[in-house]
């Protein structure tokens, strides 16, 4: 229900901010390969975030009003 997602302009910071990490760091490949790894946006840690949201979206709605036109 939510979108979560990160924006072209905070994905590139990210990627930008890796590569200068891997510049920096990285003395071979396999170094390289683990730093993107452990880079990962770990979505799975955020489910519990993404359940509450929808419980609340779902059970905490406002209620139903129904107006009922009187003859005039």
């Amino acid at each position: 229900m939510f979108d979560r997602g990160i924006s072209n302009e905070q994905f590139n910071s990210h990627l930008e901010t890796l590569a200068k990490l891997i510049e920096k760091t990285a003395t071979t490949v396999d170094e390289a390969a683990q730093i993107v790894r452990d880079a990962k946006l770990d979505t799975a840690r955020e489910e519990h975030v993404n359940s509450a949201l929808n419980f609340a979206a779902e059970n905490l709605a406002l209620p139903e009003v129904r107006v009922e036109r009187g003859n005039p």
